[in-house]
């Protein structure tokens, strides 16, 4: 089976300038029905992830087998290479509607799940084509995390990253690393050499620096993503605060 993408007058195409934030987001995307926020957070998150995996995307698509009668309407759907990612934004469990669905894409050659929910469902729970498809590999399930047991955890790294940021030395060693290595020694002509050492050792354990053998400093992978992140929270937050003193 083949499963293909029907455009409607209700879907949406999403650009990757839409996701830049949630409410560039909301106010391109929002569903005037729409009154569960949960579930438009949900989609945000999907479009962002199908984008940044270089996917065409698209809100409320259609997805139609070779039983028309089996049609379906996904959340948020990627597509790339002919295959197709189909997003079910689940904010109050699972039911028979989505099992139908889940039944058509394990059935088809060209598709595969994502069920998003806000916390862990117990396994009894799942009908069996939904197992069978989990088994299979055709779906996944992915936890956000913020209703669970999790997310105290969360906080806790996340605060922990922010703390370690938040210090000025530290943000004045990690930027120029966008640009290029820094060794000891250039950091040592602008920054107080007794800080360096410790400053160093502390972001190379958060696993945010990488140390060539040259002895020179770079952003890891995991460094350059959570830099980028972090820079881009505290220009938006600027933004909001600026814009919440004028009324705008």
């Amino acid at each position: 089976m083949i499963l293909q993408l029907s455009v409607s007058t209700e879907t949406q195409r999403v650009f990757p300038q839409d996701i830049l934030d949630y409410k560039t987001f909301a106010q391109r995307h929002q569903r005037l029905t729409e009154k569960n926020e949960l579930r438009q957070f949900e989609r945000f998150h999907a479009a962002r992830h199908l984008i940044s995996q270089e996917m065409d995307t698209y809100l409320d698509a259609k997805l139609t087998p070779d039983d028309p009668s089996r049609t379906m309407t996904v959340d948020v759907c990627g597509v790339k290479n002919g295959t197709l990612t189909a997003v079910f934004c689940q904010t109050a469990g699972l039911d028979e509607l989505l099992a139908r669905s889940i039944e058509t894409i394990n059935k088809a050659q060209n598709a595969s799940a994502v069920i998003l929910l806000p916390r862990e469902l117990d396994q009894p729970v799942l009908k069996e084509s939904m197992r069978a498809a989990l088994e299979k590999g055709k779906v996944t399930m992915e936890v956000l995390g913020w209703f669970d047991d999790t997310l105290e955890e969360t906080f806790r790294e996340t605060l922990g990253l922010i703390e370690l940021l938040g210090n000025e030395t530290r943000m004045r060693m990690l930027a120029p690393l966008l640009e290029k290595s820094e060794a000891k020694k250039d950091y040592r002509t602008r920054i107080n050499p007794k800080l360096v050492y410790h400053n160093i050792a502390a972001l190379s354990d958060a696993g945010l620096l990488d140390e060539n053998n040259e002895g020179t400093y770079d952003l890891s992978q995991f460094g350059k993503t959570i830099l980028a992140e972090f820079i881009t929270f505290l220009e938006k937050t600027r933004k909001t605060l600026d814009e919440s003193k004028t009324g705008r």
